[in-house]
């Protein structure tokens, strides 16, 4: 299947209104469904989905287009991703390399049915096996209830170093695909007879990490009891499904809540995270093997405007705290920051002192500039006028991270009046602050902050409208276009005024096929997608008892336009005119009033709705 068919057979299967409906409520107002709009702050529905056209478009703030669009524009995505998501979504087999270029190891659609496999055998095992036993026991003591542990999959690998491979193998993978996967390790040095492959994780609690769209990646097997011979935590290496760096753990389960509320509580571990969704904080997410990176806040991002950390009080917890604001600050997001009491952490609080107790910590979680100005005043062995200095010097970089004046005057005021001095002065310093690099993780390879990653092209907003004739016959072509051979020959784009209406015509008439699709495909990364998507939404002019018929309607526009192009160009010959004497100036005349003689008998042709003389008139005067 090539990519054209892909497409097509991806857009047939996706329906509009139910891809848009499991993230905006949607309700049929009359003949229209309607929702707040999820780019814009509204209290009034402007946002209208239409399934006969399978188009979207607020009259907001403009934003419009398919349904590749949408999960482009709400996913923060390029076109190929919002490929590949739709495709899940509707059961379409999809195998394409995010990162470039064609995947030469085993199919994608393989490893993810390996993971399934293995993660469903790990939830047996825990749930039924008599070697899941020791595992059910721990979970029971760890005061985890069933319908949470169900709802994250959590499973048990047995102590075992061949029996996941032998099942793997039994299933139908091959040793390439059970390589590739990640799940197994690799004796590099096998003696004869003795096989390459071990069971990575044994004798561990199992947690599967999922992608946005819920699919199996990797793993992260937590020992029972702490043992020095073995480490707490073993993960999946990275793979072809497993980046590290841009994996969220339950981000699955919480994007919605978190789409909800415009909110992510970001955790420290899968516990915290489990714990925090059993408790009724279903926003809640975790880095997954490494500290917080720029692709994990542009993955929130795509969801929420604000972040609370909610991480341990201990000095390793701070740190991570400081870092990860910073990183969520120079992405654009607001960071708050949820102090658990000293010795505590999400899983410890819940147990000890109830889920509401950890509702109120998130709840009152404070400002990232006030947490920062709190823990760097506490490192300080006295308070004096130098210490002082250097707080405030922390802050002022911290302030200067966030890309959004109104986001660092908000921070800037908050910051004065906990460190007690003036607003100007601080804003002052600010301004003169040098540019301070956006911290990253040790290893954690990223683009500089003077080039961030692109970002998926937005369609500019609409500044203005169209003339109204340019307007209606565009709309004309779309609705109707079979007319578009009937206009080609006596309106080209350098007869129409507005710069927009040009760009737009040229695009259609570079079409061979204008159908709803095919128009949304051609404009999709187009300056004026938005207007295109506004034009399609719109209940067709030309209805009705009294309408022209959409031929005679074109015609009429048609002579309309091009009486405007010949008044527009005796406005200009007219110019000319002023600047000039002798034979140039009496041939300019001439010129002018030929060009009135054309108008006037334009205007009688059209008057007498006479299109036929009208055509030979406007084929000899292009």
């Amino acid at each position: 299947m090539n990519l054209e068919t892909l497409k097509e057979e991806i857009r047939a299967r996706a329906d509009i209104v139910d891809i848009i409906g499991r993230v905006v409520p949607l309700k049929r107002a009359g003949g229209s469904i309607k929702g707040l709009c999820p780019f814009h702050q509204e209290k009034t529905p402007s946002f209208n989905v239409d399934p006969k056209k399978q188009s979207y478009y607020c009259f907001g703030c403009h934003a419009g287009g398919d349904v590749f669009n949408f999960v482009m524009e709400y996913e923060k995505v390029d076109f190929m991703t919002s490929m590949e998501r739709l495709a899940q979504q509707t059961g379409v087999p999809f195998e394409y390399d995010r990162d470039g270029g064609a995947h030469t190891g085993p199919k994608k659609d393989r490893l993810y049915a390996i993971h399934e496999q293995v993660c469903t055998w790990f939830e047996e095992t825990l749930h039924r096996a008599p070697e899941g036993d020791t595992a059910r026991k721990y979970v029971e003591k760890r005061q985890l209830g069933g319908e949470v542990v169900k709802t994250f999959r959590v499973g048990y690998s047995i102590d075992s170093f061949d029996a996941l491979l032998n099942r793997t193998r039994e299933a139908g993978f091959s040793d390439e695909e059970i390589e590739a996967s990640g799940l197994f390790g690799i004796r590099e040095d096998a003696s004869p007879g003795r096989d390459r492959f071990y069971d990575r994780f044994r004798g561990r609690l199992m947690f599967p990490i999922r992608d946005e769209m819920g699919r199996v990646i990797g793993f992260s097997g937590r020992v029972l009891h702490a043992e020095q011979s073995k480490a707490k935590y073993v993960n999946s290496p990275e793979t072809v499904l497993f980046k590290k760096s841009r994996v969220l753990y339950g981000i699955d389960l919480a994007r919605k809540e978190i789409s909800n509320r415009r909110q992510a509580l970001l955790c420290e571990g899968q516990l915290d995270v489990i714990r925090c969704h059993e408790a009724g904080l279903t926003h809640a997410v975790a880095a997954q093997g490494t500290a917080v990176t720029e692709e994990h806040a542009l993955i929130l991002k795509r969801y929420a405007d604000e972040v609370v950390l909610l991480l341990d009080s201990d000095t390793a917890g701070v740190k991570a705290a400081l870092k990860s604001a910073e990183i969520m600050l120079a992405n654009g997001l607001t960071v708050r920051v949820a102090s658990l009491p000293e010795g505590e952490d999400p899983d410890s609080m819940v147990i000890h002192k109830g889920p509401e107790a950890l509702k109120d910590i998130v709840r009152d979680a404070e400002s990232f500039v006030l947490f920062q100005i709190k823990t760097l005043m506490a490192r300080e062995p006295e308070i004096n006028e130098a210490s002082r200095m250097r707080v405030i010097r922390a802050v002022v970089e911290t302030i200067g991270l966030a890309p959004e004046a109104a986001h660092r005057e908000e921070l800037l005021q908050q910051a004065a009046k906990t460190l007690g001095v003036r607003d100007e002065a601080l804003r002052q310093d600010v301004r003169s602050a040098p540019p301070r690099p956006v911290p990253r993780p040790h290893g954690n390879p990223a683009t500089p902050p003077s080039a961030p990653a692109p970002a998926p092209s937005r369609a500019a907003p609409r500044t203005d409208r169209l003339p109204p004739h340019e307007d209606l016959f565009l709309e004309l072509l779309c609705f109707h276009p079979d007319l578009t051979e009937t206009a080609r020959p006596f309106l080209l784009p350098n007869h129409l005024q507005h710069a927009e209406s040009k760009a737009i015509l040229e695009t259609l008439y570079g079409l061979e096929d204008l159908s709803t699709a095919r128009i949304q495909d051609a404009f999709r990364e187009h300056p004026s997608r938005n207007r295109i998507a506004e034009i399609l939404m719109r209940k067709r002019h030309l209805s009705g008892e009294k309408a022209l018929a959409p031929e005679r309607a074109l015609q009429d526009i048609i002579m309309i336009l091009r009486e405007q192009a010949l008044k527009r160009q005796q406005e200009a010959l007219q110019v000319q005119l002023t600047q000039v004497k002798g034979d140039r100036a009496a041939d300019l005349e001439t010129e002018i009033w030929q060009l009135t003689l054309v108008a006037r008998k334009l205007r009688e042709c059209r008057m007498g709705a006479d299109w036929v003389s009208a055509t030979k008139l406007l084929a000899f005067y292009e």
